[in-house]
C-alpha cells in the first residue's frame, strides 16, 4: 500500500473497518502479557525522567524475561537513539542495529498468526522507521533511509488497516504524513499528491492521548510540527503540557525554548535554556554539547532583555571553548556550536 492515498484505498479502507467492526473486538494497542506490559511502561516513564540508567536496567529485564517478544528490544534501541539525541552523540553501534533487527525478526514471526498480526506488523515498522532515521541523520545513506521509511509507514498503516485503534502506529504514521507534505509542499498543486499536513497532525493529536507506549513521541512531534508551522502559542502550551510530567526532560526544554524564541518572548526562552543548564547531573556522561549550546542561548537571550551583565559573563565563558575539541559530536552539533560562537561574536562586538 503506498503512502498517497486514493479513491481506491478509501474503499478499502471502509471495507476493511466494516469487517472489523462485525469481528471479535480488537484491543486498543496494549502488550498482552501484563508484566511485559509493566516492564515497557515502567522504562519508558524512567526514560521521560532521563533515569538512563534505571531505564537501561528495565529494558534489559524485559529482554531477559521476555527474549521472544519484541518489546523489549526495540524500547532499548529507542533508548540509545534519546540518549543520543539528548548528548549529541553518535549512537550506540552495532548494538543499536543489532536490537532493531532483532525488532524485526520477531515481529514477522509475530505476522504469521492471524491474533498477533497487527502487532507484529507494529514492531516492524517501528524498527524500520529507526533505522531510516539513524541513516538520514548520519547523511551517508539517505536512499538506504528513504526505503526503510517507505517501508516503515507501509508497515505501519497496514497494521492501522488490521486494527484501526492501533493508536502508537499513529504516532509514526502521522509524523510521516506531515513531514512528506511539507517536504514536497511544491507538488501538492497537482492532483497526484494529497496534501496531508492536518491528517497528520490529527493522527499525532490522537496518538498523544491514546498512546500506550509512543504518546510522548508523538507529543514531541507535535512540537517540532507547530515550530515548524509558526504556530508558537500551541508549541509552547504542549511543551509546557509534557513537562509538567517531565520538567527535567532536556527534549522538551529545547522544544519550549525555541518555541519561545520564535515567538520572541525572550525572558521565557532564557528560562528555559537555564533550566536546560540546571538538567546536568550524573545521567549525563556527556556535557560539552549540552552546556555550550545553553549558555550560549543564555547569553543571547539576556542581550535581547538588556542584561548585558548576564550576556558578557556567559559569552565570555563559551568563547573560552572556542579551541577545544569538538570531536565526538555529531555533524549537527559542530555546526550548532560554530553558528553560536559567530553569533557570540557579534554580541560581544555590541556590547563593547
Amino acid at each position: 500500500m503506498t503512502p498517497m492515498k486514493t479513491s481506491i484505498a478509501g474503499i478499502l479502507w471502509l471495507l476493511t473497518f466494516l469487517i472489523l467492526s462485525i469481528a471479535p473486538r480488537i484491543c486498543a494497542q496494549r502488550i498482552p502479557d501484563d508484566s511485559l506490559h509493566a516492564f515497557i511502561q515502567r522504562g519508558i516513564e524512567q526514560s521521560g525522567q532521563q533515569q538512563y540508567r534505571a531505564a537501561m536496567h528495565t529494558f534489559n529485564r524485559a529482554i531477559a524475561e521476555y527474549p521472544q517478544h519484541p518489546a523489549g528490544y526495540i524500547n532499548k534501541a529507542i533508548l540509545l537513539q534519546v540518549i543520543s539525541l539528548d548528548f549529541e552523540t553518535p549512537v550506540s553501534m552495532p548494538e543499536y542495529r543489532t536490537l532493531l533487527d532483532k525488532s524485526v525478526a520477531l515481529g514477522e514471526r509475530m505476522t504469521q498468526r492471524r491474533e498477533t498480526a497487527a502487532e507484529g506488523l507494529y514492531y516492524i515498522g517501528m524498527a524500520q522507521s529507526y533505522i531510516a532515521y539513524y541513516q538520514f541523520r548520519d547523511g551517508k545513506n539517505w536512499i538506504s533511509g528513504l526505503s526503510h521509511g517507505l517501508t516503515a509507514t507501509g508497515k505501519l498503516e497496514n497494521c492501522l488497516e488490521l486494527n484501526p485503534r492501533a493508536y502508537d502506529a499513529m504516532t509514526g504514521v502521522g509524523t510521516y504524513k506531515y513531514w512528506k507534505s511539507r517536504n514536497m509542499s511544491f507538488l501538492t498543486w497537482t492532483p497526484l499528491v494529497d496534501d496531508e499536513r492536518d491528517a497528520g497532525i490529527k493522527m499525532l493529536r490522537l496518538a498523544e492521548t491514546k498512546a500506550q507506549y509512543t504518546a510522548q513521541q508523538a507529543t514531541n512531534s507535535l512540537i517540532w510540527i507547530y515550530i515548524e508551522e509558526e504556530r508558537w502559542r500551541d508549541a509552547i502550551a504542549s511543551a509546557r503540557g509534557i513537562l509538567k510530567r517531565f520538567p527535567k526532560n532536556r527534549l522538551f526544554l529545547w522544544g519550549l525554548a525555541s518555541a519561545a524564541e520564535g515567538a520572541e518572548n525572550w525572558r521565557l526562552a532564557r528560562a528555559a535554556y537555564a533550566r536546560i543548564l540546571s538538567s546536568i547531573d550524573e545521567e549525563v556522561t556527556e556535557t560539552r554539547y549540552i552546556d555550550t549550546q545553553a549558555r550560549a542561548k543564555i547569553a543571547l537571550m539576556s542581550f535581547r532583555v538588556g542584561d548585558h551583565t548576564t550576556a558578557m559573563r556567559e559569552g565570555r565563558r563559551v568563547l573560552e571553548r572556542r579551541t577545544s575539541s569538538l570531536s565526538g559530536l555529531t555533524g549537527d552539533a559542530v555546526d550548532r556550536i560554530e553558528r553560536r560562537f559567530e553569533e557570540l561574536d557579534g554580541m560581544m562586538d555590541d556590547l563593547r
